[in-house]
C-alpha cells in the first residue's frame, strides 16, 4: 500500500471550499461545468477551474508571477474520487484518456512535467511543493470507502471532452476492470466552437 501524506488536504480544501463528503449536495453541486459519475462502485466528480481561479489561489500562496503565468495557459480540473467497492481500486492516471468528439487526444500534464517546468524556471521549493500537493496523485491503491482529490491539468481546447478512465481492481489487479466514460467536460473559460 502506498503511504499518503495528508499535506495535500489543506491546499485542496482551500481550493475546493468543501470536503468530498456530501459534495453532491454541497457547494460543488452548484459549480458551472461540473460533471459527475456515481454508481455502486465509484463516484467521480470533475469541476473545471478558470485560469483566474487558479491564478488567485496560487497568488494567495505567494507563487512568483512566472509560475502563475504558466498555470494560466492550462486547463485545470479538480477531481474528486470515492471507491464505493468492497475491493481495492487502482487509480492510475496513465490509464486516463481525454479526447474530443472526433477522437483527438488531449494531452494531460503530469507531476513530472510540471516539476521539469519549475526546475527550468528555478521556482522556489515551497511553491513547487504546494503546487505538487494540489495535483491528483498519479497512482494510488484506493481502498474501500477511501476518497481522494486533486487537480489534473490538460492542454486547452475549445471543444467538449470525453474522459475514458480505466481502473484495475483487486489486491493483485486481476479483478473486473472498471471502465468509466464521462462526456461533457469543458475547460473552464473555453467558448463553444
Amino acid at each position: 500500500m502506498m503511504t499518503r501524506c495528508p499535506c495535500f488536504v489543506f491546499p485542496l480544501l482551500l481550493l475546493l471550499g468543501t470536503l468530498p463528503a456530501g459534495a453532491q449536495d454541497g457547494p460543488l453541486a452548484q459549480l458551472p461545468g461540473r460533471v459527475e459519475h456515481d454508481d455502486s462502485r465509484l463516484n467521480v466528480i470533475l469541476v473545471p477551474r478558470t485560469p483566474q481561479q487558479m491564478a488567485a489561489f496560487y497568488e494567495g500562496r505567494g507563487f512568483p508571477d512566472a509560475m502563475i503565468d504558466l498555470t494560466r495557459r492550462y486547463c485545470f480540473v479538480t477531481v474528486l474520487l470515492q471507491n464505493k467497492t468492497e475491493d481495492i481500486l487502482w487509480h492510475e492516471l496513465e490509464r486516463w484518456r481525454f479526447v474530443t468528439a472526433d477522437g483527438t487526444a488531449i494531452a494531460r500534464r503530469s507531476r513530472d512535467w510540471w516539476q521539469a517546468q519549475w526546475e527550468t524556471m528555478q521556482a522556489p521549493l515551497p511553491s513547487r511543493s504546494t503546487f505538487r500537493w494540489t495535483l491528483l496523485p498519479e497512482r494510488l491503491d484506493f481502498h474501500p470507502g477511501e476518497r481522494e482529490g486533486g487537480n489534473i491539468t490538460l492542454e486547452r481546447t475549445g471543444k467538449p471532452l470525453r474522459l475514458i478512465a480505466r481502473f484495475a481492481t483487486g489486491t493483485d489487479r486481476t479483478g473486473e476492470e472498471i471502465i468509466l466514460r464521462l462526456d461533457g467536460l469543458r475547460c473552464a473559460g473555453d467558448q463553444e466552437p
